[in-house]
């Protein structure tokens, strides 16, 4: 015997519809609000059409860096996103200063940290800015809180004019214009 099609439409708003309210607090008695509770979060993409995964990072309403990458694995640590992390393979990263100039950096293997809105590119960096400096070195980490680089491990930095700084380290801003490179 199916049940009447009144009942079974009752049944499905009686299951659609709100909660009910809670019910009246005293006068001077602050109401609750509730809070979200958020997820440990564990996503995955890869490039299987030959698109490349994006993703940008903003600060203060613009665009501090751009990812591009053939896969990406990320986790949100207790939920929170801004907390999170993720892994990139064969990473093209462009850095954008806060006068809009770019650095294209490529690298084997990148990791994002959304806490701090920072960068490692690890098994060997190539960047180039805009201006057509070219940097090569092991390890390069990106700042996002200051929006300064460091790199490390065979430090190459090559001028247009062909003028060439070798060393250990190198810091300086994501443009690559006004650097130090050193030997530890």
């Amino acid at each position: 015997m199916r049940p009447p099609r009144e009942l079974l439409l009752v049944a499905l708003l009686t299951a659609c519809s709100r909660p009910p309210a809670p019910p009246p607090q005293p006068a001077g008695v602050p109401v609750p609000t509730p809070t979200p509770t958020l997820v440990p979060l564990h996503v995955t993409s890869s490039s299987g059409t030959g698109q490349p995964t994006i993703l940008s990072e903003m600060k203060n309403n613009r665009t501090i860096y751009v990812v591009r990458a053939l896969s990406f694995v990320g986790d949100t640590a207790s939920g929170q996103a801004a907390s999170g992390s993720g892994a990139f393979v064969k990473p093209q990263i462009t850095f954008v200063d806060r006068s809009g100039a770019r650095t294209v950096a490529d690298a084997p293997e990148a990791v994002l940290t959304g806490a701090d809105k920072s960068v490692l590119m690890t098994g060997g960096v190539h960047a180039r800015s805009q201006d057509g400096n070219v940097l090569s070195c092991d390890r390069l980490r990106y700042d996002g809180n200051t929006e300064r680089i460091h790199g490390d491990g065979h430090v190459v930095l090559t001028t247009p004019s062909g003028l060439q700084l070798v060393g250990d380290e190198i810091d300086g801003d994501s443009r690559l214009e006004n650097v130090r490179v050193y030997r530890r």
